[in-house]
């Protein structure tokens, strides 16, 4: 009898536990992404890595971001291509990198309004939504899904995941039929980092011609510049 009534007991605390965070998932994934931009990045020097292939060529960089030098001497090109950069790769590289900007845009990658419960653990839970993309096009729309994982006790982004479920064509001619993000991301004194990112695609332009693109980027050796907070 008390092993039924424990039952009893666990089932409703699961089933009023779960009603209640169905009713506020949204704004869990809203405080999380918060969170995330919160964080005074801008603040933080680190080690930045990207090993690129297009088209059969590839491109390696080994750089390192010092937010407090002057404008146009931030970013710092330390090996192209596995060898000691020029004066002038390291220069344009520096400059480039300034005019780019180093920014994620969550609120572009994920969408709030549209969740679905994927998966849960004692740790984490995971999310499912449909992905709008501008910077891919209108075609792309209904053929994108992503999914968000949050870690409970810290209430931080800890990896996104986009992928495509049909070919899309994001321009004119081209037609990508696979398409994979994957973002992860790490938490340092409650400031939510990047950690890695991973980019797949493949497609066709001009039906003949293919279009083979992969992009790995890490980065680490993160260090605060600012006054911490007591």
């Amino acid at each position: 009898m008390m092993a039924i009534k424990h039952a009893l007991y666990t089932c409703l605390f699961v089933s009023f536990s779960t009603l209640a965070l169905e009713g506020t998932h949204q704004q869990f994934v809203e405080k999380a992404i918060a969170k995330f931009q919160a964080t005074e990045r801008s603040k933080w020097a680190f080690t930045y890595y990207n090993n690129e292939v297009e088209e059969g060529e590839k491109t390696e960089v080994y750089a390192q971001y010092a937010p407090q030098n002057p404008h146009g001497e931030r970013w710092q090109l330390l090996k192209l291509n596995g060898i000691k950069p020029t004066p002038k790769e390291a220069k344009n590289f520096a400059s480039n990198r300034e005019h780019q900007g180093y920014s994620i845009k969550l609120t572009e990658l994920i969408n709030p309004n549209a969740l679905s419960l994927d998966k849960e653990t004692d740790q984490t839970i995971t999310f499912t939504y449909p992905v709008e993309l501008a910077d891919l096009g209108k075609d792309a729309i209904g053929k994108l899904t992503g999914t968000v994982t949050i870690n409970k006790s810290t209430a931080s982004i800890e990896e996104v995941n986009i992928i495509n479920t049909e070919t899309f064509s994001p321009v004119a001619l081209a037609d990508i039929s696979h398409f994979k993000l994957s973002m992860q991301f790490q938490t340092i004194n409650n400031s939510v980092l990047p950690k890695n990112t991973h980019m797949e695609m493949n497609g066709t332009f001009s039906f003949f011609v293919d279009i083979e693109e992969t992009s790995q980027t890490t980065f680490s050796n993160y260090q605060f510049l600012g006054t911490k907070k007591i």
